[in-house]
């Protein structure tokens, strides 16, 4: 009886979702070593497949489904979007075969085979680690979710490997976290003060509006400096919501990150670091995507080398004791789950994810329902 009650809530959810313009879109970014036409069609041809799956177990959980449709206001997108970035190395990647080229008659076959292995694998993850690298890619990624946003679409944003940099890094500068009252004040901006004052209340903003604005930029040791040029200073920090609306995340746009194959620990030791004034942003993106209904799930097959666990799960409760500020339940959460084991031997589990697309999207919606109730402390997940 109650597959029968679901049969027909699927059917006519399917029967809406072919008359309604309103779509999640899952848009999916590569990882590192794409950059030659043979991976990079594992990459798209991998992603296809597995997508077709995904949605499809989205569809019959009764609670995530109600979650990312908005009680079937939405639809999940039958079609994956992409941001693919490895064709922006490719020359670097033909430059260092060169160099290892080089030893190819001198050194060991053993020696040479790891050293390209190496190589091929971490040059990537390392160049899109580097801000300069970074920030064209994530104003790649910022136009398809302002694309969405104009066409009244959400976005699920799905980053594997390397590819879980941007996704990370996108919330960091991207998300409309800072209030600028409390920024002019925290930084001594004196001669802001008064142009405060006599503004109205300003958007919150993100560090890539105060960046773009030459606001604020990053010190060698990796803190915050305001500009010192005061005229400049007063007359951008006064047009500062133009500069919001442009290069900052819509609010409602974003439903959620799902991370996977994830070394992100090994490459931002300094998430928590409170030396840094980046981590205070940190803090104040994980109260945003709380107190915003977004979901941000990290999930790695056990075996994966590389599938590193961003940190120990918490509750709501310990978010708040820890960020030491008011949070709002606003539905959203964060979730690490690294407890399942890859059907592939351990050597294959980081590229196994896509091409074991049932269990993997078990793994994910088994990630939704138990990091939800966890966060929140529920028995169970509410009812649809």
């Amino acid at each position: 009886m109650k597959k029968a009650v679901l049969f027909i809530l699927l059917f006519f959810m399917c029967a809406n979702c072919a008359f309604s313009q309103n779509e999640v879109n899952f848009i999916y970014i590569n990882g590192s070593n794409t950059n030659d036409e043979k991976n990079k069609l594992w990459f798209f041809n991998g992603v296809e497949k597995f997508h077709t799956v995904l949605v499809k177990k989205i569809n019959s959980d009764p609670f995530m489904s109600k979650k990312l449709t908005q009680d079937g206001c939405y639809c999940l997108a039958n079609e994956p979007s992409y941001l693919f970035w490895g064709d922006l190395t490719k020359y670097q990647i033909e430059k260092l075969n060169q160099d290892i080229n080089i030893l190819k008659r001198t050194s060991p076959r053993l020696a040479q085979f790891t050293r390209r292995f190496i190589s091929m694998c971490f040059h990537d993850a390392i160049w899109i680690s580097k801000f300069q690298n970074m920030m064209p890619v994530l104003d790649m990624l910022h136009n398809q979710v302002l694309d969405a946003y104009e066409k009244n679409n959400k976005v699920v944003i799905l980053g594997y490997s390397a590819g879980t940099f941007v996704t990370y890094q996108y919330f960091l500068v991207k998300l409309p976290v800072i209030d600028i009252e409390k920024m002019v004040n925290e930084l001594d901006i004196s001669g802001a003060k008064k142009e405060l004052k006599d503004a109205n209340k300003y958007q919150n903003t993100c560090l890539d509006a105060l960046f773009r604005a030459d606001i604020l930029t990053y010190n060698m040791t990796g803190g915050l400096v305001v500009n010192s040029n005061q005229n400049l200073l007063e007359n951008n920090l006064a047009q500062i919501d133009t500069y919001t609306q442009k290069y900052c995340a819509p609010d409602g746009v974003i439903k959620g990150v799902i991370n996977y194959a994830s070394p992100i620990p090994l490459f931002y030791s300094d998430l928590w670091d409170d030396k840094y004034k980046i981590s205070q942003i940190n803090t104040l993106s994980y109260k945003y995507l709380i107190e915003n209904d977004i979901f941000y799930l990290n999930v790695n097959y056990a075996d994966d080398p590389l599938g590193i666990p961003v940190s120990k799960n918490l509750n709501f409760a310990q978010t708040k004791e820890i960020i030491k500020s008011q949070i709002k339940d606003g539905g959203g959460f964060y979730y690490d789950k690294s407890d399942v084991a890859s059907p592939r031997p351990f050597f294959a589990a980081h590229t196994s994810y896509w091409a074991t697309a049932k269990k993997f999207s078990d793994t994910i919606v088994k990630a939704y329902n138990e990091g939800y109730k966890y966060f929140y402390q529920v028995e169970s997940s509410p009812e649809p």
